[in-house]
């Protein structure tokens, strides 16, 4: 009988030519639509109507649930689950607990933003990888800069950065391995004989984080290094193996570990692809799936697991001389085996006449006569290698293990783990200690639950419900179902965390809580008094990373206690990031930590002003030997910023801060605000001690550096003389080139403001320009300033001509 293929999704040649060419074209045809399939290849996941009708004669390569390991969140909440639960097993052994040390630290946006920011801290040499969720193919990834900054929105987590790579010819690689999820009742996964060490295009350098090719594998991203002489390069793992040996390493041991890290990956997510295939209604005896699992081997030969690739590419990407023809050959084998393992193209019969018991295994053991180069990971010949892993296992589980071990295994028994239970009037009662729940059990359900909690295995307690079944029916009870019945009873329990497994030496599981994460460490208090402009603030917070962030760059803004009538802000932990809040009312919130001290300065800057007054955002000069007199420098420029201001204030040895209040009154002086300086970050710093990496809104959204101001600019009066306006204006020799108003507000009047960084009226934009009219302004180059510096020191300030010493009012 010709039967009817279809292949959808996500489609490209090379995702779909291997199918098709493996399928045997006597009994296979193209289906006419989407509805009309018996079997479908579909790219990407699809939607749950797909899975609908699938079943023993129907089949889908997809698992509901399968985003438990395709999701690089996902992945690591499932391994950390069962590490969790390995930890409970093992009673302070650590013997199954070190089997599960493969995969790195994840920290999932947003709800770990600051278990993030407290590791970052508290570790100051850890790297770390910023990677979006839901993405593949190299997309998005890049080290972090500066943990502070790391995007708190929910599509992104942050990686732990492995170190020391195993590198071949100088290069980082990661092997791309080929894994087959079979069955998930009972469990049936296989690893791919073949796949590929995919190498970097740049030798591996540990100080070079900038450089992708250096640190990233992913093909897609390596074919843009037009400097390597071979951008992309797969090297099989027949070949791998066999330099491995040739270096007189062990590549067997390393294998036997990779089997044992990808059995366990698979099997971390298999509650969860049962319990979605339920939720959907969909038979999984119709459904396989195929993953490419990256694993990152270090300079110990120890394998990671760093991500799960749904529908893996099939495309040939490397070139022929680098590995593609081998690629080429492997893909093809890889979906041919994999058409062949699930039996598309034929399988041998079931014997009715066997029992279910028989019926499993037989097709097990079919299953694996069609194998070719996969080898099968579970069921494992060893089942007490896994068994125990389970979270418990299902009657088939335990059934197939049971046959290929070839010996009577002892049943699995369980013990009670977050719940209490209570017996009134022959009726169960369950308390969940993590939720506070109470659960009331049905008559079978609290025979199963009283039996199994006083020590009795699954199928002894299935006996004695099948026997009390025959004793009060007219008709045979159906012992299958009812011994299915038990066991699944038992693993819902034991997945919804009332029971759990009885650890192999006796010892009571006990009402244990869950393991939580250890909660960030309390700190004392920080309070301080600010001022910027007319302004006083008391500034507080209980963060110590908010203080170590703040504390150097807003102490030249502290000044003695406050008045009576000063304001309060306070900044508070918020999900994610924190909160600003000013007297009483949510000023910011979601401020990522990086952005806490602009937030905190935009919020001074913006109150600093009162009615009339004009705040111009601009370095301020403070000129040494002169008390009064000053050089407004302007910033607009977001490739210079304040760099140029630095510059002149280093040379002349002068004070620096950066903003200047104008008030309304003409008899009053200017004076500074005392802000910090803006750097642009051209050299992509990551020593963050002196200066903080941030992004900051006052002017151009730019991200910058700040630098903490000179003591004793904020608040200090000065006579404005001059205006300088650096650029790229070459003018010969440092010349000072004046320029007039008009083009000087050019360059200002971006950073200008008046009180609650409102924008100037009408009247704060003539006085500004009148105040502008009594100031020299002059045009300076920025590749020229120590020529320019000369003109301005000249002898030490001995000139009297030149404009800062002329004295000019600048009200």
């Amino acid at each position: 009988m010709t039967r009817r293929y279809w292949m959808g999704g996500n489609r490209s040649y090379e995702q779909d030519r291997f199918f098709e060419a493996s399928l045997d074209k006597d009994h296979w045809q193209p289906a006419d639509s989407p509805e009309q399939w018996d079997t479908c290849w579909y790219t990407g996941m699809p939607d749950p109507e797909y899975f609908r009708d699938v079943g023993t004669d129907r089949t889908i390569n997809h698992i509901p649930g399968n985003n438990a390991l395709t999701v690089k969140s996902r992945l690591y909440q499932s391994l950390s689950t069962l590490r969790e639960r390995a930890g409970i097993q093992d009673q302070g052994s650590g013997v199954l607990t070190d089997r599960l040390q493969f995969f790195p630290r994840v920290y999932v946006m947003p709800d770990d933003y600051h278990d993030f920011q407290q590791a970052a801290h508290d570790d100051p040499g850890r790297r770390w990888i910023l990677k979006p969720k839901n993405a593949a193919r190299g997309k998005g990834i890049q080290l972090v800069k500066d943990p502070a900054s790391v995007p708190m929105d929910a599509s992104w987590m942050v990686q732990e950065f492995l170190e020391s790579p195993h590198t071949m010819r100088g290069r980082k690689y990661v092997l791309r391995l080929y894994v087959a999820i079979t069955s998930v009742t009972p469990l049936r996964v296989y690893l791919y004989r073949q796949g590929f060490a995919k190498l970097a295009s740049a030798p591996y350098d540990e100080a070079n984080a900038d450089n992708p090719y250096s640190y990233l594998t992913n093909p897609d991203i390596n074919a843009l290094n037009l400097e390597a002489d071979v951008p992309v390069e797969f090297v099989d793992l027949d070949r791998y193996r066999a330099w491995l040996r040739e270096r007189g390493h062990d590549d067997e041991a390393l294998f036997d570990r990779i089997e044992d890290m990808v059995a366990l990956t698979c099997l971390s997510a298999l509650e969860a692809m049962r319990e979605r295939s339920r939720a959907i209604g969909a038979d999984t005896r119709g459904c396989y799936e195929m993953l490419g699992i990256d694993c990152l081997v270090d300079s110990d030969l120890k394998p990671w697991v760093l991500e799960c690739n749904l529908s893996p590419s099939l495309e040939v990407c490397a070139g022929p001389e680098s590995g593609g023809d081998i690629e080429k050959r492997v893909k093809g084998a890889l979906v041919a085996d994999l058409v062949s393992l699930v039996g598309l193209n034929g399988k041998a019969d079931v014997d009715s006449s066997d029992s279910r018991e028989q019926q499993i295994i037989a097709e097990t053991e079919d299953e694996l006569a069609r194998a070719g180069n996969f080898r099968r990971l579970l069921p494992s010949r060893d089942p007490e290698a896994y068994l125990p892993l389970y979270t418990f296992p299902r009657l088939e589980d335990w059934l197939v293990s049971r046959g290929l071990a070839g010996t009577d295994l002892a049943q699995p028994t369980v013990q009670r783990h977050c719940a209490e239970d209570r017996i009134s009037e022959d009726c169960v009662y369950l308390y969940d200690t993590r939720c506070g729940h109470l659960n009331e059990l049905n008559e079978t359900a609290s025979l199963i639950w009283l039996m199994a909690t006083d020590g009795i295995g699954p199928d002894d307690i299935a006996d004695a419900l099948t026997q009390s079944a025959r004793q009060n029916a007219a008709t045979g009870p159906d012992a299958w179902a009812i011994r299915q019945d038990v066991w699944s009873t038992l693993a819902d329990w034991a997945n919804g965390h009332f029971l759990a497994q009885e650890v192999g030496n006796g010892d009571p599981v006990g009402n244990r809580p869950e393991p939580e994460s250890p909660a960030p460490p309390l700190s004392k208090p920080f309070s301080c008094v600010l001022r910027c402009g007319d302004f006083r603030v008391t500034l507080s917070t209980d963060s110590s990373l908010v203080v170590n962030r703040i504390r150097q760059l807003l102490a030249p803004l502290e000044v003695p206690a406050p008045e009576a009538s000063a304001s309060r802000l306070e900044i508070v932990r918020d999900i994610p990031g924190y909160t600003l809040v000013l007297d009483g009312r949510v000023e910011k919130t979601r401020v990522a930590l990086s952005r806490v001290a602009p937030a905190i300065l935009d919020c001074l800057a913006s109150h600093a002003a009162r009615d009339g007054d004009i705040i111009v955002d601009a370095g301020v000069l403070y000129l040494p030997g002169d008390a009064d007199n000053a050089i407004l420098i302007a910033n607009g420029n977001p490739e210079l910023g304040d760099d140029p201001a630095l510059a002149l204030a280093a040379q002349l040895n002068g004070r620096f801060g950066r903003g200047l209040r104008i008030p309304l009154s003409p008899e009053a002086s200017p004076s500074g605000l005392g802000l910090p300086a803006r750097m642009p970050d051209k050299h992509g710093h990551t020593d963050l001690a002196a200066i903080s990496l941030c992004r900051h809104t006052l002017t151009t959204g730019h991200e910058v550096l700040l630098q903490p101001s000179s003591e004793g600019m904020a608040g200090r009066t000065h006579r404005i003389n001059t205006l300088l306006i650096p650029g790229e204006v070459p003018s010969g020799e440092g010349e000072l080139r004046p320029v007039p108003v008009t083009q000087a507000l050019r360059y200002l009047i971006a950073g200008c403001f008046g009180p609650h960084a409102r924008p100037l009226d009408g009247d704060s934009f003539s006085r500004l320009s009148t105040w502008l009219e009594t100031v020299d302004r002059y045009l300076i180059d920025v590749n020229e300033l120590d020529a320019v510096t000369d003109r301005l020191s000249l002898k030490e300030w001995g000139d009297e001509s030149l404009p800062f010493r002329r004295g000019l009012s600048a009200g």
